[in-house]
């Protein structure tokens, strides 16, 4: 079936359907990956490499761009910034911001299909073929 994502409000009663979702939708959602949130923005990007930011308290969209690819490995927020890596390799940096700006966009040898991951100060990238330490 259709993905969909949903707010929930864990303090209603009763049944979830009827009590408890504050907003939902199945525009864009994510299969695989999941989202991050930085203040009241909430980033996703979809399977096939549509990257989106919504309030994540009333799942209005700002904005919904294509960003190109197909996507497994979840976003990863730093510094105000959302990095999302792509199954063909490619690394594409946004501003954390409720107005589309891309920054930057990094090509790896191989794909990716682990999350990053954070030890201490350094970031840790899988790809299909490497493993990256970046200090």
């Amino acid at each position: 079936g259709d993905t969909a994502l949903a707010a929930i409000d864990p303090s209603g009663s009763g049944d979830v359907p009827d009590a408890h979702i504050v907003w939902n939708t199945a525009e864009n959602a994510p299969s695989y990956t999941s989202v991050v949130i930085f203040g009241d923005l909430l980033f996703m990007v979809s399977d096939n490499g549509v990257a989106s930011c919504l309030d994540a308290k009333t799942g209005e969209v700002h904005w919904s761009e294509r960003i190109g690819g197909n996507y497994w490995s979840t976003p990863f927020l730093a510094g105000g910034k959302v990095y999302f890596s792509s199954k063909q390799g490619k690394v594409t940096v946004i501003e954390a911001s409720r107005e589309f700006k891309e920054l930057t966009e990094v090509r790896f040898e191989s794909g990716f299909t682990a999350s990053p991951a954070v030890s201490g100060n350094a970031l840790i990238l899988r790809t299909l073929t490497h493993l990256y330490y970046i200090d």
